[in-house]
């Protein structure tokens, strides 16, 4: 064989050797392909804090007495709010949150139904209810992240003003909640939200018409809708 053939050839090993060493290398190589995590995924603070506006709607009604006996087709109606919603909240863990809602105090008018209508207003209440709720969040789906919750609430009344019934007197009760809702993340800290909460609530009042003492069992059963902004740190 000749000289030239035989340098050819080991020339060509070399080049085949040099690029089977390269290829070795670059599968040693981590992917540059490899997923990549998103920030909201990757950072998930516990604590959150929440802004926004909410809308009160009642699903109300009434039983009422008056001197001791009942008033047949007699019944009340409370007016929706719009109010300023504000809540606190803390992760357990990953999917389980604790959240306290309030807000500030709305006053609502109470106005008789039925056969007392020609009352028209029979007082206003000034309350604030609060919500305590443990949630559920589905943090799979990246920035949108829904939950689901019950708890309990506490229908805290600051002051009521009497008008048709006289001596209006409503003491705080508590109830049920459940609720619904999600966050969107624009930032690892800061998510818009939209949250519903309905509410199994009733109050009781007591005063008097014409010097006749009425009492009153008021269901209230309010649906809150809240939408805003929320900070998690």
């Amino acid at each position: 064989m000749k000289i030239g053939t035989i340098s050819k050839l080991i020339g060509m090993g070399a080049v085949a050797l040099a690029a089977a060493a390269g290829a070795s290398k670059a599968a040693d190589l981590p992917s540059v392909k490899e997923p990549v995590v998103g920030p909201v995924a990757a950072y998930n603070p516990p604590w959150f804090f929440r802004l926004g506006a909410g809308g009160v709607l009642f699903d109300s009604s009434a039983t009422l007495t008056l001197a001791g006996a009942g008033v047949p087709s007699a019944s009340a109606h409370a007016s929706d709010n719009v109010t300023a919603i504000v809540e606190f909240g803390y992760y357990i863990n990953d999917n389980i949150s604790i959240q306290l809602t309030g807000g500030y105090p709305p006053t609502s008018t109470l106005t008789g139904t039925g056969n007392i209508a020609a009352l028209g207003a029979l007082g206003k209440v000034t309350y604030g209810p609060a919500v305590l709720t443990l949630d559920y969040h589905l943090r799979n789906f990246g920035a949108f992240q829904p939950y689901l919750g019950a708890g309990f609430v506490e229908a805290i009344i600051f002051s009521t003003q009497s008008r048709a019934v006289h001596d209006l007197s409503i003491p705080s009760s508590g109830g049920w909640a459940v609720e619904g809702g999600f966050d969107y993340f624009v930032t690892p800290n800061w998510s818009i939200f939209a949250d519903a909460k309905y509410l199994f609530l009733s109050v009781s009042a007591t005063g008097n018409v014409g010097g006749a003492p009425v009492t009153a069992r008021v269901r209230l059963n309010p649906t809150i809708v809240s939408g805003g902004l929320a900070y998690h740190w």
